[in-house]
């Protein structure tokens, strides 16, 4: 009962404030044009050798048009998993995304069931539930591709892994 208003608290804020992350400085919205741009470099590496491996080992587990519950390329999910087991002190983050077919709240909805699933699937597979720091939906909030064609919904039906630094490599 003590978690339920603050579960209640954060689910809210997810569903209605999620607009609030896409969002410039000076209060306009970013253009997306931003985020496909982002997407398309290497990831920026903070936390030393160990983020780096990550971001160069760690791959995007892709879906199909309202799919999440399967991944297009059951291969990098092993592999991915594989690398997770060789690496153990690695914590992460999963972010769920979606293409701009249908609405916010169901492309919401559906990238944090691909987010779900993909933790679900990497915990069966013996990756324990505590180097995943968190599961979050991002829907269509962040596209790494903007043209309305199949190819481009494509590239942005996935899930992706975030690195995060813990007390065994940040020296804390």
């Amino acid at each position: 009962m003590q978690f339920r208003l603050p579960l209640v608290a954060v689910t809210m804020f997810l569903v209605t404030g999620v607009s609030l992350f896409a969002k410039s400085p000076s209060g306009g919205s970013v253009d997306p044009a931003v985020w496909v741009a982002y997407w398309s470099q290497p990831r920026v590496v903070l936390y030393g050798p160990e983020e780096k491996a990550f971001n160069e080992n760690m791959h995007e587990v892709t879906f199909a048009h309202d799919r999440f519950d399967h991944a297009l390329d059951e291969a990098t999910l092993n592999a991915d998993v594989q690398w997770l087991k060789d690496h153990p002190n690695a914590h992460f983050f999963i972010e769920g995304y979606a293409s701009a077919t249908g609405s916010e709240a169901y492309n919401l909805k559906l990238s944090g069931e691909r987010a779900w699933w993909v933790k679900q699937l990497l915990i069966r597979k013996g990756i324990p539930a505590d180097r995943i720091l968190l599961a979050v939906p991002w829907g269509m909030l962040y596209p790494a591709c903007l043209e309305d064609t199949e190819e481009c919904h494509a590239k942005n039906r996935v899930v992706r892994f975030a690195y995060s630094p813990n007390s065994s490599n940040t020296g804390q």
